[in-house]
């Protein structure tokens, strides 16, 4: 299943503030309109055709487009660049391409930005305009960074940077630095990210640029929120709010709402994260900001889901989705389906959300993959390289001027080049040994990644061959019970006491496992722990009694604080801790002696001691009593032997509830356990992961035969497919008389029988030789003489991502080993009943609809319309029979028998007739006589028509009035 995460989300960095500082002055707007109208009046009267004319279009269409009037934009700024390819004004031909990148940029249409921003660029690179260049640079890493491609936006980023600082712009430096902040934050290089959000800070703290300061402060704001420092957050983000206000900056103001209710959300103050959402959201709804608007409704959703309003966050989900696929902004595209997944897990959607889940891998895995970082750590690597070569240059030109100076500079010129060439060589090969180390580390964790995958495969794979034998025994014991003698019942309840016994080792073996390799979730909860540690105690007084042992419980002072202070903790670990080292305690006390149970509260700690009076432990086996299956194997001490996977779990559970634990054995003897838990700071608003539901089926339930006069071939067929004959002749036997049965012993030879019997239900194991319980189900599933067939999969594998991919190939119920024998019995009748209903819909002359009969599959429903299809085209085809039926849907005559009468209740016949029976009513009643009906549908005698026809309806046809 699932688990849930903290709130993930994209940032809002607004792409108007990448590119606004070389275009325009934030004037407000009452003076923009009048300069709006007053170039607008010039240009009307005008009738010259020169350069000036160009500029003043350019500056118009910049006017109009922060004005967000993209359609008159457009035009002054296409009129513009005709004019200037008439005058061969190549200056005016780049600056309008660059106008129509910020317009497609402004639109989001992120395609078209990024093909005129190209293109403007090829004519700043003609002209040899370099600040031109840089601009072009710039707009194109901002796309790029939008799009998620960031290699190729750290690119154009410290492209710009470079021309920047040859051409000595200061604003254009700090533009760029705040670019490449905004990449490596994304890449979640935090410390980059704030070291060039603050080399961008000071410079526009310099220049007195306060429109540079506010998106300075907003980015650094960005890189507190994402250290979880949320104070120094939220005290930027109101500083850069302030300024936008000052400015009239409204894309810049729904940013700086956003991320406030972004942090709002991550403290939990809901209502404060909506009210800030539904700000931004509005100004962006204005300003027609596609992107913003997009994230808005994400994180609206988000906040829906927490307040447990599943239905309101997925119809949010939904506007998010559309307008991030229209932009193509691959990073909110895979937040939302991963958002997707967490709404359908909550309404029980397990197939959804299974689906969406891989559509969120699908969209992270394009977006952070190893090419990119090695391709963005190349770009990195490059632009501070030819940095410092330029530097380097520029020492050689200056020793060059000197050498005609003396001599002597020349060979300390000399000298130093070498010195230089040395260094860098040094350099490069420090280098290329750190790259190696690197590689060389990335191998080692895929080792030990593969070590650990291989060693989850090999506990999953045991796990199986120990259900297998425990299914067998409960199910005997099961059929035992409901028969045996009474005086032989204590026997039965030992069976079944160690049976469970031995699914619990097993379950306590996965969780360890999974615990070492960093996929076990616990989660919290905030209540009273004193009084569940309490009842924890409490229920062992009873076990401690039958073996003759006194259970005494303790209370510090500083411990009753906890009724009345909320602790966090989780339920489940403290349950399994405690029962682990009280069950021990008792077991490993002799009769007589005593067991202590002591809870203490120190520094926010919870702190638990289990004290016996036991024989103890030596000193040298106290440090490994810890290890996975280590045991204590001395003559006398620990009479009764463990398994080494309890304490080894307890260990873990501790640790992963930020706390330890500690053991010591005093020379007097007894074990002294001393476990501490700390009060986590995240609470889970509900489980995902709870214990799961079961419902308790009577063992004694008889099912009814309701006709003991069939034949035993009118009996429905089952298919047992299952490896382990113990289990398949368990299930043939104890299933019951009502049915018939056949078996295979792998899933090879069950897909053989299955399309030659074409049995009326299948009950198959997962794991199995040749083809497993999925391949089968899947294969089964997409063929058009199985598909029909329902599939009940037994497996071993309990975890939900098995149930998922079980129901994902069509299998039609799935049943955890070990199972209840009267469960199995209950869900098969069901099934079977299902079937019985559907073939009732089929009773009538009608063939129903297809909104008639939903719960019927596609496949199957595609079947039924095929033959209906066939049937009619040879409605007054008196040769066409059952055999040529078979023929056109590509199935043999017992084939199409056994399909149609198990989906229909139909045999081919039947059902030919009753279509062209049903065909006759309908000609009967249009006026046409009887004779001439009976060919119409086939029929040869007409009098043999009016004597099939009256059986049927019970009337005969000439009785019909149209």
């Amino acid at each position: 299943m699932l688990n849930y995460h903290t709130l993930r989300r994209n940032s809002f960095i607004l792409f108007a503030f990448l590119i606004h500082f070389t275009l325009f002055g934030q004037a407000g707007k009452s003076i923009q309109q009048k300069r709006i109208d007053s170039l607008t009046t010039i240009l009307n009267k005008q009738s010259s055709s020169d350069t000036l004319t160009v500029n003043r279009m350019s500056i118009l269409s910049h006017l109009l487009a922060r004005e967000r009037q993209f359609e008159l934009a457009t035009n002054y700024v296409q009129n513009s660049k005709e004019l200037s390819e008439k005058l061969d004004f190549k200056k005016g031909e780049a600056n309008a391409y660059n106008i129509l990148g910020i317009i497609y940029a402004y639109k989001s249409n992120y395609p078209e930005a990024l093909k005129n921003f190209s293109e403007s660029l090829k004519q700043w690179q003609k002209i040899g305009n370099k600040k031109g260049v840089a601009n072009s640079y710039n707009h194109i890493g901002s796309i790029y960074e939008s799009q998620g491609n960031y290699p190729e936006a750290l690119k154009n980023y410290f492209s710009s940077l470079k021309i920047y600082e040859e051409i000595l712009d200061k604003e254009g430096i700090a533009m760029s630095y705040n670019g490449i902040g905004i990449v490596y934050r994304k890449q979640d290089k935090i410390p980059e990210a704030f070291k060039n959000y603050s080399k961008a800070l000071k410079i526009y703290e310099d220049i007195g640029d306060k429109r540079g300061i506010a998106e300075s402060y907003n980015n650094i704001g960005l890189v507190y929120e994402a250290q979880g420092k949320y104070l120094e957050a939220l005290e930027n983000y109101f500083a850069s709010l302030k300024i936008k206000k000052e400015l009239g900056n409204k894309r810049g103001i729904a940013g700086s709402y956003h991320n406030i209710g972004v942090v709002y959300q991550q403290q939990g103050k809901y209502s404060e994260a909506l009210e800030n959402y539904l700000a931004a959201l509005k100004i962006l709804k204005e300003i027609e900001e596609k992107w913003g608007i997009a994230m808005s409704y994400n994180n609206i959703g988000l906040l829906e889901y927490k307040l447990n309003r599943p239905a309101s966050a997925k119809k949010h989900f939904d506007k998010a989705l559309i307008l991030s696929q229209e932009i193509g902004q691959k990073e909110l595209i895979a937040d939302i389906y991963y958002n997707y997944s967490l709404v359908d897990n909550t309404l029980g959607n397990y197939k959804d959300a299974y689906e969406n889940y891989k559509q969120y891998i699908v969209y992270r895995d394009s977006l952070v993959n190893q090419e990119n970082e090695k391709k963005s750590l190349e770009v990195s690597m490059g632009y501070e390289y030819d940095k410092k070569a330029a530097v380097i240059q520029a020492e050689l030109k200056t020793k060059q001027l000197q050498r005609n100076a003396a001599f002597a500079g020349l060979g300390i010129m000399g000298v130093l080049a070498v010195f230089i060439v040395y260094f860098f060589r040094l350099r490069n090969k420090k280098l290329e040994i750190e790259k190696q180390n690197l590689e060389l580390q990335r191998r080692e964790m895929e080792v030990i990644k593969e070590n650990e995958q291989f060693k989850s495969r090999f506990l999953t794979n045991i796990s199986h061959e120990f259900r297998t034998p425990l299914t067998l025994i409960n199910g005997h014991v099961e059929v035992l019970k409901e028969n045996g003698r009474e005086e032989d019942f204590s026997h039965f309840d030992e069976i079944e006491q160690n049976g469970k016994r031995l699914l619990t080792l097993i379950n306590q073996l996965l969780d360890l496992s999974k615990m070492e390799s960093g996929q076990y979730k616990l989660e919290y909860k905030k209540g009273n722990v004193l009084n569940e540690a309490n009842m924890l105690v409490q229920s062992f007084y009873s076990y401690a009694e039958q073996h003759g042992i006194s259970l005494i419980l303790q209370q510090t002072e500083k411990a009753k604080i906890l009724s009345e202070r909320p602790f966090v903790f989780s339920s489940e670990a403290l349950a399994m801790i405690m029962t682990n080292l009280l069950s021990n305690a008792i077991k490993y006390t002799p009769v007589g002696g005593s067991v202590t149970a002591s809870i203490d509260y120190q520094n926010d700690k919870l702190f638990i001691t289990i004290t016996d009076t036991g024989q103890g432990i030596s000193k040298e086996h106290l440090s490994k009593i810890f290890d996975r299956f280590y045991q204590v194997d001395e003559p006398g001490q620990r009479t009764y032997a463990g398994s080494g996977i309890g304490l080894a779990l307890v260990k873990e559970l501790t640790l992963l509830h930020g706390g330890d634990i500690k053991v010591d054995s005093p020379d007097n003897g007894g074990c002294v356990f001393t476990f501490w838990l700390e009060s986590s700071k995240t609470e889970d608003v509900e489980s995902i992961d709870s214990v799961e539901q079961k419902t308790d089926f009577p063992s004694n339930e008889e099912i009814e035969i309701k006709n003991n006069e069939l034949q035993n071939a009118e009996l429905p067929l089952l298919l047992i497919i299952e490896d382990q004959p113990d289990l398949r002749s368990f299930i043939v036997q104890n299933l019951g008389e009502e049915y018939r049965y056949a078996e295979a012993s792998n899933g090879k030879d069950g897909m053989k029988l299955a399309k030659e019997l074409l049995p009326d239900l299948i009950i198959s194991d997962v794991m199995m030789p040749d083809a497993d319980g999925f391949e089968l189900c899947e294969t089964l599933k997409n063929d058009v003489i199985t598909s029909h067939i329902p599939i009940i999969l037994l497996t071993a594998k309990a975890e939900q991502k098995d149930k998922l991919t079980g129901l994902e190939t069509g299998a039609d119920d799935y049943l955890t080993k070990p199972f209840s024998l009267a469960e199995l019995k209950l869900r098969v009748r069901n099934i079977l009943s299902f079937k019985e209903l559907l073939r009732k819909k089929f009773e009538g002359s009608t063939i129903p609809s297809a909104e008639e009969i939903p719960e019927l599959s596609s496949r199957d429903l595609k079947f039924v319309e095929d033959v209906t299809e066939l049937v009619e085209k040879n409605i007054s085809n008196l040769q066409f029979g059952v055999n040529i039926l078979a023929e056109g849907v590509f199935l043999s005559v017992s084939q199409l028998t056994r399909k149609l009468k198990t989906i229909t209740g139909k045999t081919p016949a039947d059902f030919i007739r009753n279509m062209r029976l049903e065909k006759a009513i309908e000609l009967l009643k249009k006026g046409e006589s009887v004779a001439q009906v009976s060919w119409t549908v086939g029929f040869e005698d007409p009098v043999y028509f009016s004597k099939v026809f009256k059986k049927h309806f019970g009337f005969s046809p000439s009785s019909v009035k149209r």
